[in-house]
């Protein structure tokens, strides 16, 4: 198979120079700056459901946004009853109005976007740093820092069982079946868990041994998964084949958030540079 000879591709004069790049993208800029009261960074950020309102974690706040006619966001309100940093926010699967939040007060708590109030709260043994909604919302799985993976039944409002892991424990996220959830871990690796009893199933040597896997994500179609690791780089697996399929390596710092779009084709990763880098994925 040959390799086709691509067409010349002429230059704009707004893409000559990086300057004349960084002027283009300014005027062209949709962006805009929507303050929030009362606090003073956002450690979170995570759509509902539907996307029709965005959801952050800040200092012991769930602040709360929803957009008007001209697709604006605009800050609703901040939600209040942790007592600490809200490390971990995360939406329901079915309800667009219902959502949870963790934080470094030991505390699990679910909240209605149609009150001010939490609905629930569950103590826990440690600080705790990740959460994700199970498909059918029945159950929370969550990270702490104690390195230890939890699911609490939000039917009983109560945490059903608690497995301590040797190595540090990072991102979670569940498959859409409800069967397994696969948790970041260091040592480069990622360890896929049965629900609801938390049995160990396999372990995907995702990274080196030196690196820790920080951030995952599934795509829509739930054949790859995205691993953003401290080594500055994301690797992207088929979960059919358990192979990695590509690594990307465009930035300099490690991958923190990883994210696939919509439709699947896109891959954002977000890390302490100053930009977020996209990339094509397919």
């Amino acid at each position: 198979m040959g390799i086709k000879e691509s067409n010349k591709l002429s230059v704009d004069a707004s893409f000559k120079t990086p300057q004349s790049c960084r002027d283009f993208f300014k005027t062209k800029s949709r962006a805009r700056l929507t303050p929030v009261e009362d606090v003073s960074y956002v450690r979170y950020l995570v759509w509902n459901c539907d996307g029709t309102s965005l959801l952050s974690g800040s200092d012991k706040f769930v602040s709360t946004f929803s957009f008007d006619n001209s697709s604006k966001v605009r800050f609703r309100s901040n939600l209040a009853g942790h007592e600490d940093n809200v490390d971990g926010v995360a939406a329901a699967k079915t309800n667009p109005s219902l959502f949870a939040s963790c934080s470094a007060d030991k505390t699990i708590r679910t909240w209605d976007a149609r009150s001010t109030r939490y609905a629930s709260k569950v103590t826990t043994k440690d600080a705790n740093l990740y959460l994700s909604y199970t498909p059918d919302d029945n159950y929370i799985i969550f990270a702490d820092k104690g390195d230890s993976v939890g699911l609490l039944d939000l039917r009983a409002n109560a945490v059903l069982d608690t497995v301590a892991f040797k190595e540090e424990t990072n991102e979670i996220v569940v498959h859409p079946n409800g069967k397994y959830a696969f948790v970041g871990m260091s040592g480069g690796k990622v360890d896929i868990i049965n629900l609801p009893n938390l049995t160990h199933v396999k372990t995907i040597k995702a990274h080196p041994y030196l690196s820790s896997c920080q951030s995952l994500s599934l795509s829509p179609d739930q054949k790859y998964l995205a691993v953003g690791a401290s080594d500055a780089c994301c690797s992207i697996w088929d979960l059919e084949e358990m192979i990695c399929v590509r690594t990307l390596q465009r930035i300099d710092y490690p991958v923190r958030s990883v994210s696939y779009s919509h439709c699947g084709n896109l891959l954002a990763m977000g890390s302490e540079d100053h930009f977020i880098d996209v990339a094509w994925a397919s």
